[in-house]
């Protein structure tokens, strides 16, 4: 007996309506198209690209044991993309060793293959090896210097380290704006790269370029004023992270660089109002509690301060130093109104 889906497709198919045929098989789930393969296995066991098809449906299902199972079971006889599908579930159960064997396969037949070597990266990282990653995923961009997943491989390596390759990153942006455009994210991440670099006018150029394609990107301007900061030009970084923090009212990043210039103007209150809304844009921010606390307390709004360097120090045990130096100036100050209360809150931040 035919199928429903069968029928639909024997009827659009005679009468000419071939969109109606894909329609109504493109609307059926994912776990429909698995059964309907599972049941032509049964009819034809003999088919193995069926059982990379079901084994890629039940893939995106997330039954990755089950695809493992599948595959490996027919792994003398799978295509590339069958053994891509099996590296690439081991990788979603963390299975680093088994991803490497299937690659192997691959890359015994193709050491090019870009996207077997990407996974090799992968595979590495995983198993905590960097140098063998890297040398995958240069592989990789050798073979394909379009391919940005190898890239995106490549720059998680390096700015996870401590600190972050600056110089790799740097040269793996710049080879992607080359051989894949000139994309605004890329763009971005070297403007903020060259800034923290020091790289500050080849950031300037960078951090311009962004502005002009999306004026919307409130971290070029940030960087583009602590670029202007870095070549001297202090007049200009004013202006630019006052403009900043006008034009994105609910951005952390920008209401805590304008707290920093006010606080650096020696204006303390207005620093404490911009670092109140820095607060206010993303309460998780412990650099803008710290910015309104020591604000604050520069004004003795202590009671402000205070309450500003307890929720720091929840955030960040870092902002324990800033706490205890305060504490210390209100000894020297002799203040025993407030010492009291600020030393005990200071211990207690270290721990």
């Amino acid at each position: 007996m035919l199928t429903f889906l069968a029928l639909v497709s024997f009827w659009s198919m005679a009468t000419g309506n071939k969109a109606l045929a894909e329609s109504k098989i493109n609307s059926t789930t994912s776990e429909e198209r698995a059964e309907r393969l599972k049941s032509e296995i049964r009819k034809n066991p003999k088919n193995v690209a069926l059982f990379t098809s079901l084994s890629q449906e039940l893939y995106d299902q997330g039954q990755y044991q089950q695809v493992t199972a599948i595959l490996w079971k027919h792994v003398d006889k799978i295509d590339r993309k069958g053994l891509l599908l099996l590296a690439e579930a081991h990788e979603k159960r963390n299975e680093p060793n088994d991803m490497i064997k299937a690659l192997n396969l691959l890359l015994s037949k193709n050491e090019n293959d870009f996207e077997a070597q990407t996974l090799m990266g992968s595979a590495n990282k995983l198993n905590k090896k960097s140098k063998e990653a890297i040398e995958s995923y240069k592989k990789a961009i050798d073979a394909n210097a379009q391919y940005e997943p190898a890239y995106l491989g490549l720059i998680d390596l390096y700015e996870k380290r401590q600190p972050p390759n600056l110089y790799e990153l740097r040269i793996l942006y710049q080879d992607m704006i080359e051989n894949i455009g000139k994309r605004t994210v890329y763009l971005l991440k070297l403007c903020e790269i060259n800034t923290l670099d020091g790289t500050y006018e080849a950031a300037i150029q960078n951090c311009n370029e962004i502005i002009q394609k999306d004026p919307e990107k409130t971290e070029a301007y940030v960087y583009l004023g602590l670029s202007q900061k870095g070549i001297g030009a202090d007049d200009k970084a004013r202006i630019t992270f006052k403009k900043t923090a006008l034009k994105f009212p609910k951005s952390e990043f920008a209401q805590y660089q304008y707290g920093k210039s006010l606080e650096e103007q020696k204006n303390y209150l207005d620093a404490m109002r911009t670092f109140k809304l820095g607060t206010e844009a993303d309460p998780k921010a412990a650099r803008s509690w710290l910015g309104l606390a020591g604000a604050a307390f520069e004004i003795r709004k202590y009671d402000i301060s205070l309450l500003a360097y307890k929720t720091a120090c929840k955030l960040d045990k870092t902002t324990a130093v800033a706490f205890r130096r305060a504490t210390t100036t209100l000894r020297t100050q002799k203040n025993s109104e407030w010492l009291s209360r600020f030393e005990g809150s200071s211990e207690n931040c270290t721990f």
